[in-house]
């Protein structure tokens, strides 16, 4: 009888490892309440010019103001990034050479070529702008534009190397329905590829919207959803390191989640909202943009939870050099503005 228990013990305690073992890439986190609120420590950036609802980029030592609806024949400025101080605008909207037919996509930066990429979803294709032309002409137009696969074309990437990208595509399925996939560029051909692990339960396009960050330094991207509480981690091979559950995963809801994620040295940082799609603001109904950003480590620990005070357009950018968070919010009198982050 004592060996049969002996016999019994040891069974269950190799189902244990064997299970925890499994276990190890799934975490689930019922609590995020480590909160640091910066609404009082927010500085106004005034811009100088009139400048809408924007995606913000940073590549050398200017900030890139992309607007998402342009306000005049030019859509994307570029300002001093330690200063603020405006420079000079681009991106002219139209259907002639070197023109944006259609806005909304991201930008792209390719630090090794000193350029960013601009998706052009009217033409289904991507035009590449010289930071260099930009800068010594006022009336930059680009030349070189790459015509992705109608088939799958992308709506926001980021650089591997110079010529490889992984990102987020739309793929038509009939004339008024398509879905979102994660894809590799190869910049070069022209080509574009389904890429990486897919969660079981992040597929259609009512769950599969997400935004993603790439960190080629540590071999990681990760993927962050707007319709789930879920953050995936994986290996720049597409392999899956982590799923991260927040206490939102398990509800049947209308919820937004995540927005703008990126990856800054060893953290993950995430805009985040948690709360119903839209809310009701002066009789009016309005999207309920984040508030917060949370901040795991690469393994997708939760680390702590910064609280603006104020929505924002979750297209944020993190000035490294300066150690700063710079967000274009919702419902400020002045729009653009910054607070000082730890990025240690």
């Amino acid at each position: 009888m004592e060996n049969l228990k002996i016999i019994v013990c040891f069974l269950i305690l190799i189902a244990s490892a064997c299970k925890s073992a499994g276990d190890d890439n799934e975490k689930y986190q019922r609590e995020r309440d480590n909160v640091i609120n910066v609404a009082e420590k927010i500085v106004d950036v005034d811009t100088k010019i009139p400048v809408g609802p924007s995606q913000l980029y940073i590549i050398d030592r200017f900030l890139i103001i992309n607007e998402i609806i342009p306000q005049g024949d030019k859509g994307i400025h570029l300002f001093d990034k330690n200063t603020f101080e405006y420079i000079t605008s681009t991106g002219f909207q139209g259907r002639g050479p070197g023109e944006i037919t259609r806005p909304g996509g991201s930008i792209a930066i390719d630090y090794s070529k000193n350029s960013f990429h601009v998706v052009d979803h009217g033409r289904r294709g991507v035009w590449e702008f010289s930071l260099n032309g930009i800068l010594n002409d006022e009336n930059y137009k680009p030349t070189k534009f790459k015509e992705m696969d109608p088939e799958m074309y992308p709506e926001r990437f980021e650089f591997v190397n110079d010529s490889i990208a992984l990102g987020m595509a739309i793929r038509p399925l009939s004339i008024d329905t398509y879905e979102r996939v994660m894809v590799k560029l190869n910049l070069n051909t022209n080509t574009v590829n389904e890429f990486g692990y897919v969660h079981p339960e992040a597929v259609g396009e009512e769950v599969a919207h997400a935004r993603f960050a790439v960190c080629v330094d540590n071999g990681v991207y990760v993927k962050s959803y707007i319709r789930l509480d879920l953050i995936t981690i994986c290996d720049l091979e597409g392999n899956l390191k982590y799923n991260v559950y927040g206490p939102g995963w398990s509800n049947d809801d209308n919820f937004r989640y995540f927005g703008h994620t990126s990856i800054i040295n060893d953290k993950i940082i995430a805009s985040y909202t948690g709360g119903e799609r839209a809310v009701f603001e002066n009789n009016r109904r309005v999207s309920n943009f984040p508030s917060q950003f949370l901040v795991f480590d690469l393994e997708g620990n939760y680390k702590y939870t910064i609280e603006t005070g104020y929505r924002f357009i979750s297209h944020s950018v993190v000035d490294e050099e300066n150690g700063r968070m710079i967000c274009y919010f919702d419902g400020r009198e002045n729009p653009l503005g910054y607070f000082n982050i730890n990025l240690d």
